[in-house]
């Protein structure tokens, strides 16, 4: 029974996983063509068509990314249920995911007009740097005293 509940957590996990990772694909295209509308002048069909074409290999080429980070996480949790480091695991992948998040999320903050007022917006940030922080600390292999 103990077994189930392990892959039973294991695919929990990398459900969660993959709701973060596809959230970061979404804001890194947000952020993508909000950086290309920082140089648009009006008028400029061909910049329009060059941004559009950007777009669309840089949508594809972040949906082929999370395909595979799809395939590989689940296999790493997979053989993680199996061994008593399914937690490790979670922190390791989690941890860089968040951070990742953080880092375009706080683009997208600077490409909007940081306001000192958005106590939300900070706060929101700071639980991603935190947690991406804490699971990273978390996961780090532990050293072992020198038995001399």
């Amino acid at each position: 029974m103990a077994k189930i509940i392990k892959y039973v957590s294991a695919y929990l996990m990398w459900i969660a996983d993959l709701g973060l990772a596809f959230w970061l694909v979404f804001i890194s295209r947000t952020a993508f063509l909000g950086i290309f509308a920082l140089s648009y002048k009006e008028g400029q069909l061909a910049y329009a068509h060059r941004v559009d074409f950007a777009d669309k290999v840089f949508s594809i080429v972040l949906g082929l990314g999370w395909l595979v980070f799809m395939i590989v996480v689940e296999a790493y949790f997979r053989s993680g249920a199996s061994g008593d480091d399914l937690l490790k695991r979670f922190a390791r992948v989690t941890g860089p995911v968040l951070l990742g998040i953080f880092g375009v999320d706080l683009i997208l903050f600077w490409l909007q007009g940081v306001g000192g007022g958005d106590l939300l917006r900070w706060s929101i940030l700071a639980a991603e740097l935190g947690i991406g922080i804490a699971l990273l600390v978390s996961a780090r292999p532990q050293s072992k005293p020198d038995p001399t």
